[in-house]
């Protein structure tokens, strides 16, 4: 199409603070709003903690928890929650980037830098460490749906997938409660910017 936001443009037709983006951003071919919107799919990833959980085997279940695995305090959820509050972060600074940058399109001197630094700061907070946290966090919450024999090869290498965490109250079910809303706040924004033209890029 010839509306799509995350193709490149005549280098003469872009503004000084394209141009600078395209530069020295992160993931600069992504537009704003395709960032935004995948910080909603990421985070709606994150809520798949709940019935990866609900569906571990009954051996697994019996092996490593003493009560409901839902209701479980885990240092797993914890890390899938960090990186859900990431990702929620991420996504809201981007989106009221790019409606700042719809009220003032044409950012001139040292904003540009200032705008340029903002944007790969929401980024690497959503894509780097918020959905690092979430994906390593998934992946040892499902170790456990091969079986007790994955399980305990990875507890024989130092890695202990359901370990307790019972200071922080950070349960399976709070953290895919946390990743849902974290998701729809996103994906109303990616729309809000596709539908009101506040995306720089488009």
């Amino acid at each position: 199409m010839a509306n799509d936001p995350d193709q490149s443009a005549d280098p003469i037709d872009r503004s000084e603070y394209e141009l600078l983006r395209a530069k020295h951003g992160i993931f600069p071919l992504i537009s704003v709003a395709r960032k935004v919107r995948w910080c909603s799919y990421l985070s709606f990833a994150a809520a798949l903690v709940a019935p990866i959980v609900a569906l571990l085997p009954r051996p697994v279940r019996e092996a490593y928890f003493a009560a409901d695995p839902l209701s479980t305090s885990l240092g797993a959820a914890t890390v899938v929650l960090f990186g859900t509050l990431c990702l929620g972060a991420g996504g809201v600074g981007l989106a009221a980037l790019a409606i700042h940058l719809n009220r003032s399109p044409e950012p001139s001197g040292s904003e540009i830098w200032r705008l340029v630094g903002l944007e790969d700061a929401f980024t690497g907070i959503a894509f780097v460490t918020g959905a690092l946290g979430v994906l390593a966090g998934i992946a040892l919450l499902a170790t456990g749906l091969t079986g007790v024999d994955r399980v305990e090869t990875l507890i024989g290498y130092g890695i202990t997938p359901y370990f307790p965490l019972p200071a922080y109250p950070v349960t399976p079910r709070l953290t895919a409660a946390v990743a849902t809303v974290a998701g729809a706040l996103t994906l109303g924004l990616a729309a809000f910017i596709d539908r009101n033209g506040t995306d720089p890029e488009s």
